[in-house]
């Protein structure tokens, strides 16, 4: 379906559907004898980024982790804390009153050869209160290690029902009070980190190039950053339709071979991605063995699935820098969390220790059709691949 320059889209999350309509027919580019073009190019500018989350009834058969209250109150034991001062804290917060106690141990509740140590900085040096990981059976995401049904850790793709779908990232954080959502009902950490990144960090996009992107057939898919941020129309959802430069630096230059069948753009096990983030959420997003699905509906806007090996100690740098401000209104524990991303961590083991250093993740992303070129030195797009 062409897109004409002067359209736009407003693309609420909240409206699209699970079975959106996937088709890029109707795209080819046509020139003025009326002859399709030998090669073709569509590109996308992401207005979207989240983990790929399910979250079911009954996913954590363990419970749902406590509130953030309850969780510090856990430790007090394990810092010594005598019980009679336990109590004496635990009725100052029933009643309401003012009593620093509880935070100023939290504060320092790290232990290094018994020393107090700031829990951010030093994870590992927090006790360990094994809160359950999530045990549900579907999880969006790819069979990464190909052992398929034979995986015993591997979910089920919802959409696409594929069984050893490994999403370990899914398990460590899916009960964790602020990673429970979906696609379109987002985690409260991951609508605030986007909500954080959208403004401060240049746009991704995402090109599709092919003989014929209305037919089945092999394709090349690049994922990129832009120069400029992502543009929005007065109501801040994405504008559609406009001209953004790639960014030279070779740290976000991407290229995949894919395979376009039923109008669904596929990467299976297409390398290492890598494309410079914000430090506020990581430095750069890094996935090895690199797998993404995608489709695009009818009104040209696209949503996609993206996975692969993610190092968990990038994904935990978020967390720790957000302090004890970010644990009481984001995230909740950050120490838990980096014990839990540790404990399912399922890939690249360190050869000294056995730890696994990466974990399997799976990403959904959203984007609305763009114009997308190299810098010229003129300040002109060149190249430009359009909708």
């Amino acid at each position: 379906m062409a897109f004409m320059p002067n359209q736009s889209v407003c693309l609420s999350r909240k409206t699209i559907s699970a079975a959106m309509v996937a088709t890029f027919a109707g795209l080819a580019t046509v020139g003025a004898s009326g002859s399709v073009r030998a090669e073709e190019s569509r590109a996308f500018v992401v207005s979207w980024f989240a983990q790929a989350t399910y979250t079911q009834e009954n996913d954590c058969s363990g419970g749902v982790h406590p509130a953030l209250e309850e969780v510090y109150f856990k430790y007090l034991p394990h810092l010594g804390v005598e019980p009679e001062t336990i109590d004496e804290i635990k009725q100052s917060y029933a009643a309401g009153e003012e009593d620093d106690r509880l935070k100023d141990f939290m504060m320092v509740r790290g232990r290094i050869d018994g020393e107090p140590v700031n829990p951010w900085t030093y994870p590992a040096a927090v006790q360990d209160l094994e809160l359950p990981g999530l045990d549900g059976e579907y999880a969006y995401g790819f069979d990464l290690d190909g052992q398929g049904a034979n995986d015993p850790d591997g979910f089920v793709e919802p959409e696409t029902f594929e069984k050893g779908v490994d999403h370990q990232l899914y398990r460590a954080l899916g009960c964790a009070r602020s990673f429970r959502g979906s696609l379109t009902d987002s985690p409260t950490y991951w609508a605030w980190a986007w909500g954080q990144l959208v403004s401060s960090q240049p746009a991704w996009v995402v090109t599709v190039t092919g003989a014929d992107l209305s037919k089945d057939g092999p394709v090349t898919v690049k994922f990129e950053r832009a120069l400029e941020h992502l543009r929005v129309n007065g109501d801040s959802s994405p504008r559609a339709n406009m001209a953004y430069r790639i960014d030279p630096d070779p740290r976000s230059r991407n290229e995949f071979p894919g395979q376009m069948k039923e109008g669904v753009v596929t990467v299976s096990g297409g390398g290492d991605m890598r494309v410079l983030q914000n430090p506020l959420v990581a430095p750069e997003l890094m996935l090895r063995n690199f797998h993404m699905r995608m489709d695009v509906a009818a009104d040209g806007s696209m949503r996609a699935i993206i996975g692969g090996y993610q190092p968990w100690e990038d994904v935990y740098w978020g967390f720790g820098n957000l302090s004890i401000g970010g644990e009481q209104q984001v995230i909740g524990d950050a120490s838990q969390l980096y014990h839990l991303l540790k404990r399912y961590a399922d890939a690249d083991p360190n050869p000294e220790t056995g730890q696994n250093m990466s974990i399997s993740a799976a990403y959904y992303i959203e984007g609305v059709p763009a114009y997308v070129g190299l810098p010229s030195t003129s300040g002109l797009t060149t190249q430009a691949a359009r909708n």
